[in-house]
C-alpha cells in the first residue's frame, strides 16, 4: 500500500488542482451526467488566476502519494465540504478516506456539529459510506447548463 500524506495545498498548486478536477469530473462523473453537463460543469478552457482565487477561499487539502497530488478537499468554517474531489486513477485507493480523516479531525478542532456537501449523483454512494444521510435532490445551473446533485449532511459525534 502505498503512503499517503494529507497536508494544505500551495499556491503554485492550484494548476494541478484544476488539471485534477477537470479530469476527475470528465473520467468520474460521465456514468452519470451527460458530455454538455460536463462541459458546464468542468470546461476545457479556465482562467487560472480565477480558479486561483476560488482555491484561496477554501484553502483546500491535498493527498499527495510519492510526490503526486491526488486528491483534494476543503472544510468550510460552516461545516461545507465544497469540493471533494480524487484523481479518477486513484479512485477506491484510499485517497478520499484519508481527505475524510482529515476533514474530521479539523471538524473536532473548531467544533463542528454538522458537515454538508453538495453532492454529485456519482459521489453520493461514497458520501453514504462516510456516514453522510440525503437531505434532498437539487437541479443545480452552471454555465446555463441544469445538472442534479444533492445535499448530503453528517451529524459528528463530540
Amino acid at each position: 500500500m502505498m503512503r499517503l500524506e494529507v497536508r494544505q495545498a500551495k499556491r503554485e498548486e492550484f494548476p494541478v488542482l484544476w488539471r485534477l478536477f477537470h479530469d476527475t469530473v470528465h473520467h468520474v462523473n460521465r456514468q452519470d451526467y451527460t458530455p454538455e453537463q460536463l462541459a458546464a460543469w468542468a470546461p476545457d478552457e479556465v482562467d487560472l488566476s480565477r480558479w486561483a482565487l476560488r482555491m484561496e477561499g477554501i484553502d483546500p487539502l491535498v493527498v499527495t502519494a510519492e510526490a503526486q497530488i491526488v486528491g483534494f478537499s476543503d472544510l468550510q468554517s460552516d461545516g461545507l465540504v465544497y469540493m471533494f474531489y480524487v484523481h479518477h486513477l486513484w479512485q477506491r485507493k484510499g485517497v478520499g478516506s484519508t481527505l475524510f480523516t482529515e476533514i474530521h479531525r479539523k471538524a473536532e478542532q473548531i467544533n463542528l456539529r454538522e458537515l454538508h456537501s453538495h453532492v454529485s449523483i456519482t459521489a453520493r454512494p461514497f458520501f453514504e459510506v462516510h456516514g453522510f444521510e440525503f437531505v434532498t435532490s437539487q437541479v443545480v445551473t452552471i454555465n446555463g447548463i441544469t445538472l442534479q446533485n444533492y445535499l448530503m449532511q453528517k451529524t459528528l459525534s463530540l
